[in-house]
């Protein structure tokens, strides 16, 4: 099972898959961003409000030492079910717990825990057929919906992402697709997928920065936002691979928040091209892709529609058996109301082969998002670092340490330190 759960978080600063971040207002200028209501003002109606204080979150905490406790109990006893040389069953339990120390007026600092557990299901009739169901079920938001950053410190699905997806009034639900593959020779294949499919597995993707679960925890480390990849919604993807040579095509049907409880159907298409390169120091991965909608977004103009498009390039290679580092950029047209326009990552791996453990790994990240014209957002800058330790064939830990600097446009820096706790198991 493929453990890449990303919402549609790439447009408008106060929408997460379907969820408004910004409880308390239904006003749709707050929402699309197109008043001169700064971030600065609502960030601080949300606290002279009591949403902070008042989230349901706050007693969930103990979800996270619940996960551990269990995590500890499976950490020996569990492996994947494989029920016949056809049918596999997969699961994943992720417990996490983030407190975050914020230097910004008006603003308490937080922690907040959440607890996952993933459901696989995957069906191989032969070996040119696949089909694949994956559920998830979610206890706590954890730092998520706090608004605290332009950002969110936890790039997964959470308990409120789960249900109603993109307003579809289906829970739990994320996939479900069927996979043909083609032998066109003896290294070339084409392979055929439709269903409700996450754009997140095709584009974008990064062999060092692509996993909340077992990578960076913050969403800038994950997918950059201004790529505003569609997740867990009908669509297909055409899949060509030739010798070291890769193209990716995708179109979706979807849905976001666009005011007042009412979703927006959009259609996204987005095309991918890559190439693995192998040199003595290791492999590489090379990627360069674009996307585009059809006219369903806000722009600033009243009553004026326009699409999301942009390109992007995501590249990793492996210096050594034990260095490797990743660079990715994007960039977003803005003739639509977007938070920011360009997006710039980078990073550094070291596999745990240095001290002797080929399945620890460390992280290291830094990332530049350069707000638009239309954001209230001037630039936003977010470092991270983590340590992933296995504990036994089925677990594993990481300690996090995240640090985001928001600086608006009205001159004001909200920045602050999030120390977090990652724990899987896998069964």
């Amino acid at each position: 099972m493929t453990s890449r759960s990303k919402s549609f978080r790439g447009f408008f600063i106060a929408l997460r898959k379907g969820k408004p971040w910004f409880k308390n207002t239904s006003d749709a200028d707050k929402y699309f961003r197109c008043s001169a209501t700064s971030l600065e003002q609502i960030f601080n109606e949300n606290i002279q409000e009591g949403i902070v204080k008042q989230t349901k979150n706050r007693p969930m905490s103990f979800l996270f030492f619940f996960a551990i406790c269990l995590f500890f109990i499976l950490t020996n006893r569990v492996s994947a079910y494989d029920v016949n040389e056809k049918l596999s069953v997969e699961g994943m339990l992720t417990g996490i717990y983030q407190h975050a120390d914020v230097d910004g007026e008006g603003t308490d600092d937080a922690g907040r825990g959440a607890a996952v557990m993933d459901l696989g299901v995957n069906f191989h009739p032969t070996d040119k057929d696949e089909f694949q169901v994956t559920l998830s079920f979610g206890a706590g938001n954890g730092l998520n919906y706090l608004d605290l950053f332009s950002l969110s410190p936890y790039a997964g699905d959470l308990e409120d992402d789960l249900k109603d997806i993109n307003g579809r009034n289906r829970d739990y639900l994320l996939e479900a697709w069927y996979k043909h593959t083609f032998l066109l020779s003896d290294n070339a294949t084409l392979g055929m997928t439709g269903g409700i499919i996450d754009s997140t597995a095709y584009i974008d993707d990064n062999t060092f920065a692509n996993c909340e679960r077992s990578q960076f925890m913050n969403e800038a480390f994950v997918n950059h936002k201004n790529v505003n990849l569609p997740s867990y919604d009908l669509g297909g993807v055409i899949e060509l691979d030739v010798s070291s040579f890769s193209i990716r095509a995708l179109a979706m049907n979807s849905k976001f928040d666009s005011g007042d409880d009412e979703f927006t159907n959009y259609t996204y298409y987005a095309v991918q091209a890559g190439y693995k390169l192998v040199t003595a120091m290791g492999e590489g991965n090379y990627r360069v892709y674009g996307y585009t909608t059809n006219d369903r977004f806000q722009c600033p103009d009243e009553g004026e529609k326009g699409s999301l498009h942009g390109f992007g390039i995501s590249a990793d290679q492996k210096l050594s058996e034990i260095v490797g580092v990743f660079l990715k950029a994007s960039w977003q047209d803005d003739k639509a109301v977007i938070d920011h326009d360009d997006v710039y990552s980078g990073g550094l791996n070291i596999n745990g082969r240095l001290w002797g453990r080929e399945d620890d790994e460390i992280g290291f990240g830094y990332a530049y998002l350069d707000g638009a014209c239309s954001s209230d957002i001037d630039r936003t800058v977010a470092a991270e670092a983590y340590v992933r330790v296995k504990v036994s064939q089925f677990s594993d830990l990481t300690l996090d340490l995240q640090y985001i600097d928001d600086d608006l446009k009205t001159d004001v820096d909200r920045d602050g330190f999030i120390y977090g706790v990652r724990a899987n198991a896998y069964f």
